[in-house]
């Protein structure tokens, strides 16, 4: 009897570590297939030249959780590993500057993700209007006014706005709200003077073409989709010009220049 009752217990020892053991190693593994690898290279703007030193941020746009990577390499080289699943907005700080992108980054559960990025600098007048957007998206959870409509020709379907400050680009994703309109869309078709441009700046008017009726006096917003960026001071825009894994466009960076992909 007395043995059985040790038995018993040894068993119960026994199987109570096995249990942890294997509880152990479930959450372990779990973890390790919920995570996945981010690898990329940074170049300059024509994207030939790696930019060394140059540092990516990840921020998970639904947990807020930042990763970073290690300084690019001679190559333009970086590796950044266990990322937990999901969908990030990025961006890098380098020598020159800081970098925002309008893209976001999908991180798939054990398994690996490949983006060439370029970097492309603002000119003066761009990088002054997009930071005073920036800083106003930040005390407004996204959303800025930008201008208003002057005018509103139904033939057409374009409206004549007036950009109070900042600028409007080509490819925004935009917000027109009165006091009966409510709608967003994204500013497709912009045009001064009779020709199509891709920005109307601060102090100016031009024509915006638009999905739905407007009325003079609606608001033009600018629309930030993926929440507020990095850098509110960025020196320019990042674009992921090739890769593999899942890349999602949200505001489209209009520049005078397209970069040429490294990898062919």
């Amino acid at each position: 009897m007395r043995k059985g009752s040790v038995g018993f217990l040894f068993l119960s020892r026994r199987g109570l570590f096995c249990l942890f053991a294997f509880l152990l190693a479930l959450s372990l593994g779990a973890q390790t297939f919920e995570r996945g690898t981010l690898i990329g290279t940074v170049f300059a703007d024509e994207g030939k030249t790696p930019v060394a030193g140059a540092v990516l941020k990840l921020r998970n746009i639904t947990s807020g959780s930042v990763y970073e990577s290690p300084p690019t390499d001679a190559k333009g080289f970086f590796r950044l590993e266990n990322i937990g699943k999901g969908i990030y907005q990025y961006g890098l700080t380098t020598a020159e500057g800081d970098f925002n992108s309008n893209e976001l980054i999908g991180i798939i559960a054990n398994e690996t993700t490949r983006i060439s990025v370029s970097l492309s600098m603002y000119d003066t007048a761009v990088q002054s209007g997009v930071q005073e957007i920036l800083r106003a998206q930040a005390d407004r959870e996204g959303e800025t006014r930008i201008g208003r409509v002057l005018r509103y020709n139904p033939a057409t379907k374009t409206a004549e706005v007036f950009i109070e400050m900042g600028l409007l680009q080509r490819g925004d994703r935009i917000r027109v709200k009165g006091a009966t309109t409510n709608f967003y869309q994204n500013a497709d078709s912009l045009a001064q003077d009779g020709s199509a441009v891709r920005r109307i700046y601060a102090g100016q008017n031009g024509l915006l073409g638009v999905a739905r009726n407007v009325e003079i006096g609606d608001g033009l917003y600018i629309v930030c989709e993926g929440g507020v960026p990095f850098f509110l001071t960025p020196c320019g825009i990042a674009t992921v010009v090739a890769g593999t894994g899942l890349i999602l466009s949200t505001v489209k960076e209009i520049t005078d220049k397209t970069p040429v992909s490294p990898i062919k």
